[in-house]
């Protein structure tokens, strides 16, 4: 399991980086759009061609968006079912091929629920809320330019409006020039939180899968961090051991862990192999009945 935190550490942090470049990239591309036109012939007609440019941009930018994210809730569920996979592979090897099959079905249930917009009561779908991010993107590129037009700002400031707020990594040293107030805000973050929280979320929803069925788990503990971060409500659910059909999803960006009680495992290791050898055991029954997995058991 320690490996598959580790990889889930690094994965959000490449997102992040991955996320912060698909930005830097449309606006280093309106950057040199804007770069052509000579500043004291910048009209405001250039500056409407050039929201629809960006809108047109972000568009393009929501679909890899989509892609890059899905991949990676798709690697963050793959290897939380992996991990399962291992272990129960290695307290009763005898049935790995079973193991393989119900880890699969498991990772393709999580996925659906996840793709479909399931995952959630209000079931929109992942596409769906970035696309409402990138409305709320170009929602501002327009406001940013009609409140330059209303207040008669001259073109050369409403382009570095536009510059600010586009660019995610421009240092904006707000006292030193008057900015729109929107173009403060970073334009990759809502992007990024969502993302984060996807596959967090997604994280979780295979923790809960995995625990669903299993005889061997009855309640799963809640982790929260040390550090100075830690909200109130993760601060006062460390610990706290949860029925596992009642544990709630994180906050948005929320780096909390869920760790399934499974108990003594040399116990778990010696019901395994009491079942296949025909021991009767219910609970082991419906849990890969429930999956629709036969195992071939000695007698």
């Amino acid at each position: 399991m320690s490996n598959f935190f580790n990889q889930r550490v690094k994965t959000e942090k490449s997102l992040k980086r991955e996320i912060k470049a698909a930005y830097k990239r449309v606006a280093n591309k309106y950057i040199k759009r804007l770069a052509t036109v000579n500043p004291d012939t910048l009209t405001y007609e250039y500056l409407r061609q050039s929201a629809k440019y960006l809108e047109k941009e972000y568009k393009q930018l929501t679909r890899e968006l989509n892609k890059t994210v899905e991949k990676n809730i798709k690697k963050t569920v793959e290897g939380y079912t992996q991990s399962q996979l291992e272990l129960y592979t290695s307290l009763c090897p005898v049935i790995s091929k079973s193991w393989e099959d119900m880890f699969v079905r498991i990772n393709n249930i999580v996925l659906n629920q996840i793709v479909s917009g399931n995952m959630y009561k209000d079931k929109i779908k992942l596409s769906s809320r970035l696309w409402g991010n990138n409305k709320e993107t170009i929602k501002t590129i327009n406001l940013i330019l009609t409140d330059g037009f209303t207040s008669k700002k001259n073109s050369k400031d409403i382009a570095k409006d536009l510059e600010v707020f586009v660019n995610p990594d421009y240092l904006k040293e707000y006292e030193l020039f008057t900015i729109h107030p929107k173009s403060k805000n970073k334009i990759d973050f809502s992007a990024y939180r969502l993302a984060n929280t996807y596959i967090n979320h997604a994280y979780q929803t295979a923790t809960k899968e995995c625990a669903k069925h299993n005889p061997f788990v009855e309640t799963i503990t809640w982790v929260s961090g040390t550090d100075g971060r830690v909200c109130d409500i993760c601060a006062s659910r460390d610990g706290q051991q949860f029925k596992k059909n009642e544990v709630p999803l994180d906050h948005p960006l929320g780096r909390c862990t869920l760790i399934t009680d499974v108990g003594d495992l040399d116990q778990v290791a010696k019901e395994l192999k009491d079942w296949v050898n025909g021991k009767p055991n219910t609970g082991l029954d419906d849990w890969f009945k429930a999956y629709d997995v036969n195992v071939n058991k000695v007698v």
